[in-house]
């Protein structure tokens, strides 16, 4: 009888064992996995959610107001005042497509009233950069939050002189 609980005994221990070393083993063949996506934002960590919220120009004329959507993507829209009145210049969405976040800008008297579709090319939880080398101007918008209340923005395109111009809208958070 003690033999067969010597056995008994051995053989819960075999057991345990093994399933730990599996359960180690599958953890370091998925380590290598998270390193590599740790440079990556998360969904939890993207620029966009820190850019949420309404921005104010240096000038103190000039809006952005970001809001998430109910598709899983975000909304800005851009204004100016003047006096009492407000005046919309520009709407953008930002969704996730394929792998890719699209950026769809549509600006008042431009572009026949059309919407023009930048793809992420840079993506970190700070910075994004949109790219389209086939639009007139810009070909590159970019946002970076510098803080909690700042947000550095500037468009890159062709000039005339076969250069590039870059056109920067600093903001302040005014409203979160």
């Amino acid at each position: 009888m003690k033999l067969i609980q010597q056995q008994i005994i051995l053989l819960a221990f075999v057991v345990a064992t093994s399933t730990t070393s599996c359960n180690n083993s599958s953890e370091s063949k998925t380590e290598p996995d998270i390193k590599k996506t740790e440079t990556s934002p998360t969904v939890t960590d993207l620029v966009f959610d820190k850019m949420l919220g309404t921005w104010q120009s240096e000038d103190g004329k000039s809006f952005e107001r970001w809001a998430r959507n109910d598709k899983g993507g975000y909304n800005s829209a851009a204004y100016t005042l003047k006096g009492t009145d407000t005046s919309w210049n520009e709407q953008a969405t930002i969704y996730l497509e394929n792998n890719n976040w699209i950026f769809e800008n549509t600006v008042k008297g431009q572009n026949d009233g059309k919407a023009v579709r930048f793809v992420s090319s840079i993506l970190q939880s700070n910075t994004v950069q949109f790219s389209n080398p086939a639009h007139d101007f810009p070909t590159d918008i970019n946002y970076t939050i510098a803080d909690a209340n700042t947000l550095n923005a500037f468009i890159v395109g062709p000039n005339k002189n076969g250069g590039k111009d870059t056109i920067p809208f600093n903001y302040k958070r005014v409203i979160q």
